[in-house]
């Protein structure tokens, strides 16, 4: 029994730092703030979900794929993902001098052609989105991906751990000509502090996904 106790928690940790070494620090040039360009912002936060990794091809074979879906909608109510991510983002470059404007509209990737790169040597975004630039008035466009909710943990076929979990990217396009001028992803994890079936309100479960989501938060102020 110890033993199979260790290897959860070696399991467990082990995610953990995976997530925390995810996060590395990126900067953007001081010109970003002095051009005086102006940056729209659109949030993309996909719905609440379940996030499984290790584990063997038996083991996925096995999972219940729905075995938390009736406690993540009951804990979704209590999360704003959305609402956090965009009021840091919102005050953060208007505190840097940047003139940032939120875009109140839903991005879908599919609706725009596959960009062609014609200079190799600078990094473009994947879709053409340069009319966005005329559309929605702005020079520049922040697009943030955010995917929230449970992360389980399997060693073979037998789920060694669980805890809540954040997963943020983004990308700051300039519109004139489809180039990356900022690329980066944010983890955040968050410790289950007790069981995490306590129903009706399974709060220990929502603790554990907003401290992921605050941690994430956090770690994306440092980057810009």
């Amino acid at each position: 029994m110890r033993t199979k106790t260790r290897t959860a928690v070696l399991v467990v940790m082990t995610a953990l730092i995976t997530f925390s070494c995810a996060v590395k620090k990126y900067s953007v040039s001081p010109a970003f703030y002095t051009s005086g360009a102006d940056l729209g912002l659109i949030m993309v936060t996909n719905d609440i979900t379940t996030r499984r990794s290790g584990g063997s091809a038996l083991g996925k074979a096995m999972i219940d794929y729905h075995k938390y879906d009736a406690p993540l909608k009951a804990v979704d109510p209590k999360l704003d993902p959305d609402k956090k991510f965009r009021r840091m983002y919102m005050s953060l470059f208007e505190s840097k001098g940047k003139n940032i404007i939120q875009v109140d509209d839903q991005f879908d990737k599919d609706q725009f052609d596959k960009f062609t790169v014609a200079d190799k040597s600078r990094k473009y975004f994947e879709y053409d989105i340069r009319p966005l630039k005329d559309k929605y008035n702005v020079d520049e466009l922040m697009i943030v991906t955010v995917d929230y909710g449970l992360n389980q943990n399997y060693s073979g076929a037998f789920e060694a751990g669980k805890g809540g979990y954040s997963h943020v990217v983004s990308n700051i396009i300039n519109l004139d000509d489809n180039s990356i001028i900022y690329k980066g992803e944010t983890w955040g994890n968050g410790k289950l502090k007790s069981g995490w079936d306590t129903p009706p309100d399974y709060e220990y479960l929502r603790e554990a996904i907003d401290a992921a989501i605050n941690q994430a938060v956090e770690a994306e102020k440092t980057k810009y």
